[in-house]
């Protein structure tokens, strides 16, 4: 990566692909971060840039390639394939961390006692909903989707025709149907593109895809 490429990388931020670490502070912190670009679209963590960007430098680049290696095949699982590049910016080692985007989503971080996968929203690693994990795997396995027009998408159509969006939790209440139910069913949709998700304040939201918030006349049975 040329230099000024990499300046005008850190001068515009944190995002959903651009992380800025001062250090390595251990390899189960890094593996959070290598989990939530790995499960997104990969992506850059800038070690030796301070969380506002400023340059500091790395202080020892074999532990911290050591703890990053640790974290991305130990501590991953599957394990995330990274890059290491090393730039000098202003007389400051700088160490760029290249995640690959995972061909095997979604990444669980093995350390954890509960099943936990991170992904990226905006400049924060955000724990993966039901919904998410499943459209993951959806992806990766190229899954054909189909589902029934029954009463509990009825009710969710016109839920989201009067109010425009809801959660999994919502969706659940109002059709009366169990959490594990309502995450799949939305996930199928989302699928198929017949909903979309978005975030607010890292809680998860569905609405329509199609612009006139009305539901496809053609559905397809399991």
């Amino acid at each position: 990566m040329h230099l000024s490429d990499i300046k005008v990388l850190i001068e515009r931020g944190e995002n959903d692909s651009i992380e800025f670490k001062q250090t390595v502070p251990s390899p189960d912190k890094i593996a959070r971060e290598i989990c939530a670009l790995a499960n997104t679209r990969g992506g850059i963590i800038f070690v030796g840039v301070s969380d506002h960007g400023e340059l500091v430098g790395i202080r020892d680049y074999f532990e911290e390639e050591f703890w990053i290696r640790q974290g991305a095949q130990d501590l991953c699982m599957p394990a995330v394939e990274v890059r290491f590049e090393v730039i000098e910016v202003h007389k400051r080692d700088i160490l760029l961390v290249h995640v690959t985007e995972s061909e095997r989503k979604p990444v669980f971080l093995k350390h954890k006692k509960k099943r936990v996968a991170f992904i990226r929203q905006h400049e924060a690693n955000v724990v993966a909903s039901p919904e998410r994990l499943r459209l993951m795997a959806m992806a990766t396995r190229d899954t054909e989707i189909t589902f029934e027009y029954g009463a509990k998408e009825q009710r969710l159509f016109q839920y989201l025709r009067e109010y425009g969006e809801i959660s999994a939790e919502g969706f659940a209440n109002i059709a009366g149907i169990s959490a594990t139910v309502a995450s799949r069913t939305l996930a199928a949709l989302v699928k198929t593109g017949t909903l979309s998700v978005f975030f607010r304040e890292k809680q998860e939201y569905f609405c329509f895809t199609v612009s006139d918030n009305k539901e496809p006349q053609t559905v397809s049975g399991t």
